[in-house]
This record gives C-alpha cells, sequence and structure tokens, in this order.
C-alpha cells in the first residue's frame, strides 16, 4: 500500500507541475498565461503590485488565489522529486495540504477564477491525491478492524439466536401482561404525553395566530422584511429549535425510565419485534392522545380551519419522529437487549482552570459587545458566543472554587454538599451551562421583549392620518382634496437621504464592493422643521446646536422594536448616507464621494411623523439649517376624520412615483394611519404570543432538564441518603444535605443568569434610547415580572426536594 500512494504522489506531482508549466489557463489584459509563468512574470517585471492590478480587475483576488495554487504545485513537486530518490519528508505534504485547503476557499469565495475556468484541474487533482491518500492511509489495519469486527458479529449473531429464538406462540396470560402494561406505568406516560401535548399545542395556536393576523393585513406588508411573514419565520423558527430540544429531553427521559424497567421482560422471553411494537405502539398512543386533546382544547378557538389543524399535525408528527431518532442508540441497545454501559467516575482536572477562566471572561465581553452594535439588532446569535464564555467561565470558576474548597480544614463539612463537581465534574458543569443558557435566554431576551411589547402604545407611534412624501407640483392637488374632506394639512420641507445598504440580510463581498440593493430611504429635514415637529406632538424645543458638517439621527420606531442602524453597510464604522434618491448603477470604487461616511452628532428614538418599516427605513436624519440645500420636495402631515375617503383620491401619487419602487417596493409614497395601525397591531401580536411560547418552552425545557438528571441518578441519591443513615445521620440532616446539592442547580443558573441578563438589559435600554420616564416604568415591571419568575423556580424547587425525599426514603 506504501508503493502505491508513493506512486500516486510523484505521478500527480509532476503532472501538476507540468500543467503550471505548459498549460496557459489564466486570462490576463495582455493575453493568457500559464500558472507558473505568471508568476515569474511577475516577479521579474519590476513593479509587483502593478503587474496585478493592471493584468486583472480584481488584482489583489488573482494574486492570493493563485498563489495558493502555485504553492499547492511547488510543494506537489518537490515531494515527488524526494519520492523518486526513495526519501520522504514531513513538512512537504504538510505544506501542501494546508495550501489546497486555502486554494480550495478562495476558488468558492473570488470571483476571479469564473474568467479563468480552465485553471480548475490543478486543484481538483490535488484534492482527488489528497482524498485518496487519506482513503489508502491506514487502509490495511481497517481491513484487519472489519474481518475482525465481522467475526465477532457473526459469533454474536449466532449466540443471540441461540438465545433469543423464542419459537412459538405466546400464551393468553403473557398477551394479558403484555395489554395491562401499557397503563401500569402512567406517570411516564403522562409526561410524555403532556409534552407532546404543549408541542402541538403551541404550533397550532402560532399557525392561527398568523393565518388570523394576516387576514387583516395589509398584503405588501405581510412579505416586508419587518412584516409579518418575517416574523412568523423568525420566531417560528427558534420556537421550532426549542421544541426540538425539549422533546429530544423527554424521549431520552421516556427510554431511559423503559431501559431501566426493562429487565422483566427479557427474563420472561420476549421477543425483540414484540418490545419493538410496544415500545412504538406506547410513543404513539402518547402522542396521539397529545394531539387529540390539543384539537379538542383548541376547537373553540380554532374552529374548522382545516388547514390550521393538518400543518399543526404535521409538524408534530415530524417532531416527534425526529427527536425520537436522535436517541438512535439508546433505541437499538433496548432491542438488543444490551445493559447500559457503566461510566467510570471522572474526577475533575483542576489544570487550566486560570486558562478557562480567561477564555469565559473574552467570549462573554465579545458578547456583550457584540449585542451592543447596532447593525446586530439584538440578534438572537449573540448566544453562540455567550455558550462558549459560559463553558469557559463555569469551569473556571468551579475548578478555582473546588481547589480552594479543598483546602480549608473544613472541608469534610461540605464535601458531600459539592461531590457531584468532584466526581461528576464534566456532567454537572455541562448541565450548569445549559441552565445559565436558557435563564439567560428567558431573562435576558425574553422577559425584556415581553415587557417593551406590553409598554408599546400603537396608537402614538402615528400622530398624523396620512403622511406623505412630494413634489411642489403635487402639492396644489392634495391641498385641494385635503380641504375637500376638512383636512388639516401641514407642509415641511425635506430631502431624501440614501444609505449605501438599506437591508439588514448580510452583504459578504471580497475586495470589490458591489452596488447593494436594497439601498436605504430616509428623510432628511432642516433643524427648524425638527424642532416644529416637536412641538406638534407635545414636546419642548431640544436644541441641538448642529454644526454645518454634523447630522443628527432620529429613529421613528416604538420601544418594542429592536436597535437598527441608519445604514448596515458591513464595511464602514460610519454610516455612509448621501442627499438624494437610491442610484440604479455608481462607481463602487468612488463610494467615498458617492456615498461618504457622516459624521452623527446625536441621535435619539422618537416618533415625529410615525412608524414606517418599523423604524428599518423612513426614519427623519436632521441636517443643520445652513446645510441645508433647497429642495422642491414637500413632507406633507394630514389630520382628518376621513382618511379611507380621502387615500381614495391618492391613487395619482401612485401613478407619479410608481418607477421609485423599482428601488424599494416597501417604501410608499404615502402613508395611511388606519391600515398602517391594523399591521403594527397583528405583528405586535403575533410576536407578544411567541415570546410567551418561547418562555413556556424555556422554563418546561429547564425542568425537565433537571428531573432527567435526578431521574438518572436516582439510585446514586438513594445509595448516599442510606449511607448517611448507616451513619447515624438524623432525617433532618439528611434533607438538609439534599437541599443544599438541589440549591446548586436551581439558584446557582438563576444567580448567573440574572446577572447575565442584567448586562443584557442595561445595554438594549441603552441602544433603544430609553427616556428617564420609560426607563421607570420597564424596571419597575422588569422587578415584578423577576421576582414572579423566581417564586415559579422556588416552587419547583420545594416540589423537586419534597419528591426526591420521597424516593429515597423507600
Amino acid at each position: 500500500m506504501g508503493k502505491l500512494m508513493r506512486k500516486i504522489a510523484i505521478v500527480n506531482g509532476y503532472l501538476l507541475f507540468v500543467l503550471g508549466l505548459f498549460l496557459p489557463v489564466i486570462n490576463g489584459n495582455t493575453g493568457k498565461f500559464t500558472l507558473i509563468g505568471l508568476w515569474t512574470e511577475s516577479l521579474t517585471s519590476g513593479n509587483f503590485s502593478h503587474f496585478w492590478t493592471t493584468q486583472f480587475p480584481v488584482g489583489i483576488e488573482a494574486e492570493i488565489g493563485t498563489g495558493f495554487l502555485i504553492l499547492v504545485i511547488i510543494a506537489s513537486f518537490l515531494d515527488a522529486v524526494v519520492l523518486t530518490f526513495r526519501k520522504k519528508t514531513k513538512i512537504l505534504p504538510m505544506i501542501k495540504n494546508v495550501a489546497l485547503f486555502f486554494a480550495i476557499f478562495f476558488l468558492g469565495q473570488f470571483s476571479f477564477f469564473t474568467a479563468s475556468p480552465g485553471v480548475l484541474p490543478m486543484p481538483i487533482l490535488a484534492l482527488l491525491e489528497f482524498l485518496l491518500m487519506r482513503y489508502l492511509e491506514g487502509k490495511e489495519e481497517r481491513d484487519q478492524q472489519y474481518a475482525e469486527q465481522t467475526r465477532k458479529n457473526k459469533a454474536e449473531k449466532l449466540d443471540k439466536e441461540q438465545r433469543l429464538a423464542f419459537k412459538g406462540k405466546y400464551p393468553s396470560l403473557f398477551k394479558q401482561i403484555i395489554n395491562k402494561n401499557l397503563f401500569f406505568y402512567r406517570q411516564n406516560l403522562l409526561i410524555l404525553s403532556a409534552a407532546n401535548f404543549v408541542s402541538y399545542l403551541s404550533i397550532a395556536l402560532l399557525i392561527f395566530s398568523y393565518r388570523s393576523f394576516s387576514a387583516g393585513q395589509s398584503q405588501q406588508s405581510i412579505f416586508d422584511k419587518t412584516g409579518l411573514l418575517p416574523i412568523f419565520i423568525e420566531s417560528g423558527g427558534i420556537l421550532v429549535l426549542l421544541l426540538i430540544i425539549f422533546l429530544t429531553f423527554i424521549n431520552g427521559m421516556y427510554l431511559t425510565f423503559k431501559e431501566n424497567h426493562g429487565e422483566l421482560w427479557f427474563l420472561l422471553g420476549i421477543r425483540r419485534k414484540t418490545f419493538l411494537w410496544m415500545l412504538i405502539r406506547e410513543y404513539l398512543i402518547c402522542v396521539g392522545v397529545s394531539v387529540v386533546v390539543g384539537i379538542i382544547v383548541t376547537l373553540p378557538l380554532i374552529r374548522l380551519d382545516f388547514w390550521t389543524y393538518l400543518l399543526a399535525i404535521l409538524i408534530q408528527l415530524f417532531l416527534a419522529v425526529i427527536t425520537l431518532g436522535f436517541h438512535q442508540e439508546k433505541t437499538l441497545r433496548l432491542l438488543q437487549f444490551k445493559p447500559k454501559s457503566t461510566q467510570k467516575v471522572a474526577r475533575i482536572n483542576f489544570r487550566g482552570k486560570i486558562i478557562w477562566l480567561l477564555i469565559g471572561l473574552l467570549f462573554l465581553g465579545i458578547t456583550f459587545w457584540w449585542f451592543a452594535r447596532r447593525k446586530s439588532a439584538e440578534t438572537y446569535l449573540v448566544l453562540i458566543t455567550l455558550a462558549i464564555g459560559l463553558i469557559g467561565l463555569v469551569n473556571g470558576l468551579l475548578k478555582i472554587f473546588i481547589a480552594w474548597l479543598q483546602k480549608r480544614r473544613d472541608y469534610l463539612q461540605h464535601f458531600l454538599t459539592f461531590n457531584d463537581f468532584t466526581y461528576r465534574f464534566r456532567k454537572s458543569a455541562n448541565l450548569i451551562i445549559i441552565l445559565i443558557l436558557l435563564q439567560v435566554f428567558s431573562l435576558g431576551f425574553l422577559l425584556p421583549r415581553l415587557i417593551t411589547g406590553e409598554m408599546v402604545q400603537v396608537d402614538q407611534l402615528f400622530p398624523y392620518d396620512i403622511v406623505a412624501k412630494i413634489h411642489n407640483e403635487e402639492l396644489p392637488q392634495l391641498e385641494k382634496i385635503s380641504q375637500k374632506y376638512q383636512g388639516n394639512l401641514l407642509t415641511f420641507p425635506m430631502v431624501p437621504i440614501t444609505s449605501v445598504d438599506g437591508d439588514s440580510d448580510p452583504e459578504i463581498y471580497g475586495v470589490a464592493r458591489p452596488i447593494m440593493y436594497i439601498q436605504g430611504q430616509q428623510i432628511g429635514i432642516s433643524e427648524t422643521t425638527y424642532q416644529k415637529l416637536r412641538k406638534l406632538v407635545g414636546e419642548k424645543e431640544q436644541p441641538l446646536n448642529l454644526k454645518r458638517n454634523q447630522w443628527h439621527v432620529v429613529y421613528q420606531q416604538g420601544i418594542n422594536v429592536s436597535a437598527q442602524p441608519i445604514d448596515w453597510d458591513p464595511g464602514s464604522k460610519e454610516p455612509r448616507l448621501r442627499i438624494g434618491t437610491p442610484l440604479d448603477f455608481y462607481d463602487t470604487n468612488d463610494i467615498d464621494r458617492i456615498f461618504p461616511m457622516r459624521d452623527i452628532k446625536s441621535q435619539e428614538r422618537n416618533i415625529l411623523t410615525g412608524m414606517f418599516q418599523r423604524g428599518l427605513q423612513e426614519n427623519l436624519v436632521v441636517l443643520a439649517d445652513e446645510a441645508f440645500p433647497k429642495t422642491q420636495q414637500k413632507l406633507v402631515l394630514i389630520q382628518t376624520n376621513h382618511g379611507k375617503k380621502m387615500v381614495d383620491e391618492l391613487q395619482f401619487i401612485d401613478q407619479k412615483y410608481a418607477s421609485d419602487r423599482r428601488w424599494d417596493e416597501k417604501i410608499q409614497p404615502y402613508y395611511w394611519k388606519d391600515q398602517q395601525e391594523i399591521d403594527v397591531k397583528n405583528e405586535n401580536n403575533l410576536e407578544m404570543i411567541v415570546l410567551v411560547f418561547l418562555l413556556v418552552i424555556s422554563l418546561l425545557l429547564s425542568f425537565s432538564l433537571l428531573l432527567t438528571k435526578y431521574l438518572g441518578e436516582k439510585d446514586f441519591w438513594t445509595e448516599k441518603q442510606n449511607l448517611l443513615l448507616l451513619l447515624g445521620a438524623r432525617e433532618k440532616e439528611r434533607r438538609k444535605i439534599l437541599n443544599q446539592q438541589l440549591r446548586l442547580f436551581f439558584w446557582l443558573p438563576l444567580i448567573m443568569a440574572g446577572l447575565i441578563g442584567i448586562v443584557f438589559i442595561f445595554i438594549m435600554t441603552n441602544i433603544r434610547f430609553f427616556n428617564q420616564q420609560e426607563s421607570l416604568q420597564f424596571f419597575w415591571r422588569i422587578i415584578i415580572v423577576d421576582s414572579c419568575y423566581a417564586a415559579v423556580w422556588y416552587l419547583v424547587y420545594r416540589v423537586f426536594g419534597n419528591q426526591i425525599m420521597k424516593w429515597v426514603s423507600k
């Protein structure tokens, strides 16, 4: 096998060198180049950088992409030469593999390779060699292991056939035992049914809520980036993910229970097919009963909405099947009648505790920094870095604490309380990390968003019945319509402000900046207009003292909307804004002139004309009076009692500005308050319902994790209590030790999550620009809600403590 690998490396090394030397496949501005010839000419040109920039539109891409390819070819050629003389080196194959990895990575990222597709055979040949080498490496050993495993499998199969070939029919009494067994362990089946019932109920209500709210929603707003459908998809996706985790742990608890109570069936001589049928029957009955009960419970609300029932049932069945499939190994072990392998005692390893702690603090800082960026829009993705930070933080702190505790003279008085971390450190630490993460999700994300959703008053988000952006030539006709319907019309000069990127979707590009669609569209006003708008909504003047090159941003969004930037451009620290409408084409190399970065002196969140696009666009940008340009455009604000009739006569504005919608379908030349209020109410209601579901599932998931731990360690807890009883410990002392151990897993995650959640809350109030009154209302509510949350945890803690004491006292 070694000879074959050597021959492959030699042939491929020489072949790659020949292709790189004689195959002209790279298209430059002055002609075609071979790979080696290209680099030879660039190195001998006298001006290395100038050669690449003049030969290729994306010079840096060509330089990096071909650089790693030439490194692959040189390393392969030198390795082939060394192998030809029957020598061997480790450094050349390593260089070849690393260079190949980067070459293939940039192959998919750089647009340069699309202009020179003839270069593709070289990395493909190198990749085939790499894959073939990995396959041949250790093949003889794998073949020997496979032969040995085949022999063992045949022996085990023959032994099973002799032991488990239960021929004949079951006696009638045995069939009765099988049927009665279904309802013997009712408590376990009840937990499984209740979990599936909660899952089905949340899915059905979410689908019904979306279908109900979308019926009254304007068609355009349903598909907006900030509309009903994106909220449904994002929040529903998070809910389904939590349900998968929740049902996975519940199913694991169910299979663990079956594993602990399956020995009797094996002794009675049950067949594997029969046992599998019993397992599937119980599981399907529980899922079916939960769905039927869910349909009956939701029938008065959902009524005869066939599609809601069908979608909810299909999704629930999918979740039930996939979450059971995650326990394939445990299920196979049950069917093969294999006892669970004993786990060795995992003692704590104190090495690297300071490094763990530093890693945790580093990623915790990254998490807070990421969340505090307006361009992050308070994303749930920060939970990824938070999880890494918690891994380091919990491991480091627990190791430091246990090491300090073991050095104390009174350690023996406390070792029973902390022995879960001394002898089951990895398992216990992982449980603490997951519980903290779930509590941070609830305390730092879900509850604050629920409270801000409850605080928002939709009618105050739209102070005017109609808001329009028109040119002076349409103003006389609009004034005539307003007088016809007794409207109060106000006009203010405005200029369109465009950001280079108005879309929250991430833009990924290489060296060459693309023209981004959608460009953000905002409303530019003067400082004088800003002060007038404040007075109209009942607020005092707020001098901005803007200099000529300074701007002020007013984010027009509700308190419940996540913080968003005025410009989403990923390549700029400051927002890139231009005075004018979006551009269909512009020279992206001249971005600093076309979309200059602006000096944003100050920012605030306020509603002066209305919240449109949930604050994603149509915000106000205030310019200094002396810097405000002359304009023919007007911002029109109308108050009227005949909004519907008046809107019907504004079709001429739609027709006039129909071509402007090519930039962004969401941006309208005018907005009507009544429809906007309906849209926002539906969006807020759907978001609130999803947040409640997420909070309930998060709580149930936390409780199921703790329940799974205690059920899995029931024998251990019993043995510990029996040992204390033999040592003469009274019941009061035994209960005290039990409560101390329970507190670690109930209150430690809650306290740590509370501290981390407070930081998230303060960041949220800061980037959403809470004023003093809003802050007082919010923190008063959050204290009350968090107290109720802690009370629920205390109640569950007491129930678990009493139940475990009953178990260990039997």
